[in-house]
């Protein structure tokens, strides 16, 4: 996880390193609340991507990052977030930062931001960085480089800043994209890959149909919405670079990221390592249970659906395969 959200900040621009020919379109309200976990297991890209959002921050939806993270319990830390909302609230460019900027209900007694991979406090430092602080984490103070880029247009896998940098950042700029990388779809299927309300989608749909960019069709009793000239869009927005086609792949992130939050808590309970392979198992089965709904949207195939009489270290090692590839 932490080498996959290290390339999607280097693809739209924080000073990391890219992952050469991806194809898969970033979803930038996803990244944020993945990043506020799974970041905290190394400091330099938790820096990095509060570098960007200092910068950038406009271009993050605050209505789609909130609906998401209610939607998708678990995968960001609410104390992680309040402390980069508020740190960027306090510049006027990012005001808007502020309604995510309160303290969660519940503070814990303060504890180390930074983890190592077994999950044990990072050493501890000199000074306390005191907005961190006042959210229940310690860390050293933040020191920002200031060295991030904005994202690139010509990159294929940043295909939604593009259309928001064109259309506004609003649901407009995720249908168009999830239109541009499928043949057609339904209001209430588009809603739940973007991350709107059905209702919300539908009204926007029909208002975009009457640019003449956007038909409908029906089937059955279902209404479809598909762009004419989706070529022609695509050739626009993601033209062919060195003779290969670069047309994005869309994910469903969010529910992406839950399934691996939810395994990597199975996995880093403390003495798994130390439990049998029976132990293991059973504890990757559960984990597998709680996972299966957001594995079923991010329609992702995976060996324990194909094959669920593995047991064992061979249900051990098929499931780390498919986390693997799920991972790129």
């Amino acid at each position: 996880m932490v080498d996959l959200l290290w390339h999607q900040w280097s693809s739209i621009g924080v000073a990391g390193y890219e992952r050469p020919g991806e194809q898969r379109i970033i979803d930038p309200e996803a990244l944020v609340l993945a990043t506020t976990r799974f970041g905290r297991y190394d400091s330099r890209l938790m820096d990095e991507s509060i570098d960007w959002l200092m910068k950038f921050g406009q271009r993050i939806s605050l209505q789609r990052l909130r609906g998401l993270e209610k939607n998708w319990p678990g995968v960001a830390d609410p104390h992680v977030l309040s402390s980069i909302a508020d740190m960027l609230g306090g510049q006027v460019a990012h005001r808007k930062w502020r309604v995510l900027a309160a303290p969660p209900a519940r503070i814990l007694d303060p504890e180390p931001l930074f983890l190592v991979r077994d999950g044990n406090p990072t050493p501890q430092f000199n000074e306390t960085d005191p907005v961190f602080a006042k959210h229940g984490l310690l860390r050293g103070v933040v020191v920002l480089r200031n060295m991030s880029q904005a994202p690139d247009p010509r990159r294929p896998e940043n295909l939604v800043f593009t259309l928001r940098a064109l259309l506004g950042v609003n649901a407009r700029a995720e249908i168009m994209a999830w239109l541009l990388t499928h043949e057609s779809g339904h209001p209430a299927a588009i809603a739940r890959a973007t991350g709107y309300f059905s209702k919300s989608i539908q009204q926007i749909l029909n208002e975009m149909a009457g640019s003449g960019q956007l038909a409908s069709t029906r089937t059955s009793r279902e209404k479809h919405f598909f762009l004419p000239r989706r070529k022609e869009w695509q050739a626009l927005l993601t033209p062919t670079a060195a003779g290969r086609n670069t047309i994005p792949e869309w994910i469903d992130w969010m529910p992406l990221f839950s399934a691996v939050t939810r395994f990597a808590e199975a996995l880093g309970k403390p003495g798994l390592d130390q439990k049998s392979e029976h132990y293991q198992a059973i504890q990757l089965r559960e984990a597998f249970a709680v996972a299966t709904p957001a594995l079923v949207q991010a329609g992702r195939i995976h060996a324990m659906q194909a094959n669920p009489q593995l047991t064992g270290a061979a249900l051990i090692t098929a499931l780390l395969a498919d986390l693997e590839a799920m991972m790129g």
